[in-house]
């Protein structure tokens, strides 16, 4: 194995789709080049990626599953250490597709293809901690000033994902006196749904876009909660609530504020956003508080997994 790594010396991979992910990624790995992958790569431009990495890196982390990281690795040089990092949680298993893509990432490490795995998912890590690592990866938004607060909410999650609880999110805001709702998108049933409701759907695709301005964003969904939505909301002092989480065990005061005991009641999600609303500036300064050992640690599990294969 490679000794010594220094600056710039390890590439990250990641799809092209993932314009978020590249931006907590340079965040995050300060003294790593960046990379987006698109679909349209060809053996050629393939070819010519594997070479520029052999040439000038001493490792290369592959975020997420992405069909052209696959078709990468393999070129890759067996001097190359080569590091693999899973964003989903143990929910996602139940999608045959997920746990073959996992069963297939372990598949590659038993077989030397790979060095290391490291998972974003602490329930992850804890079912299979004998396989991989824990990382916490972090992501700053600054206060944007002078950005007025609309009388909206938004919902950080797609209406189609099974775990999303997209309906029960819409109804929850229903019960409020807030009528004006943001999403990353819709269909014509969404939209009929919430027209029951009195509630207008204002479509913003960029998840940055949606999360500014609201009063309160939610992202109440049954499982695999990330949380960089919820440090960009935080970060802009909107409060977020969350569904299943372990995001803010490390702070009962907090949890009790902004993760949802019961995900699919619709009171308790009305509630949570009137109390996020009244109790804001308490919310706000127990946030902080937790930030900054959220960030301490974070930076710790990157740098510990930075670190392995060298010497």
């Amino acid at each position: 194995m490679v000794s010594n790594l220094t600056n710039k010396k390890t590439i990250i991979l990641l799809d092209d789709e993932d314009k978020l992910m590249h931006k907590v990624f340079t965040y995050s790995f300060k003294h790593a080049d960046v990379r987006t992958v698109p679909s349209s790569y060809s053996p050629f431009d393939r070819d010519e990626l594997a070479k520029e990495i052999n040439n000038n890196y001493q490792q290369v982390l592959f975020f997420g599953y992405f069909n052209q990281l696959y078709l990468i690795l393999p070129l890759i040089s067996k001097t190359i250490i080569k590091k693999w990092i899973i964003d989903h949680g143990i929910a996602k298993l139940s999608e045959d597709n997920e746990l073959s893509n996992l069963l297939q990432i372990f598949e590659y490490k038993e077989r030397g293809l790979i060095d290391y795995i490291g998972t974003t998912k602490y329930d992850l890590y804890i079912t299979f901690s004998d396989k991989m690592n824990f990382l916490q990866l972090d992501y700053k938004r600054e206060k944007i000033e002078g950005k007025n607060t609309n009388k909206s909410i938004g919902i950080l999650n797609q209406y189609y994902e099974f775990s999303s609880n997209f309906y029960n999110q819409i109804s929850g805001v229903a019960l409020s006196d807030i009528k004006n709702v943001k999403v990353l998108n819709y269909n014509n049933i969404t939209k009929q749904f919430a027209i029951d409701f009195n509630i207008e759907l204002f479509r913003e695709q960029n998840i940055e876009k949606l999360i500014e301005g609201n009063m309160v964003n939610l992202n109440c969904k049954f499982c695999d909660i990330s949380p960089i939505p919820f440090l960009i909301s935080m970060d802009l002092e909107i409060p977020c609530i969350l569904g299943n989480t372990n995001i803010l065990d490390d702070s009962q005061e907090l949890k009790n504020y902004l993760v949802l005991e019961s995900d699919d009641d619709v009171n308790e999600i009305k509630e949570k956003i009137e109390r996020a609303v009244i109790s804001k500036k308490e919310i706000m300064n127990l946030y902080l508080k937790w930030r900054k050992d959220y960030s301490k640690k974070s930076k710790q599990t990157i740098e510990s997994f930075m670190k392995l294969g060298g010497e």
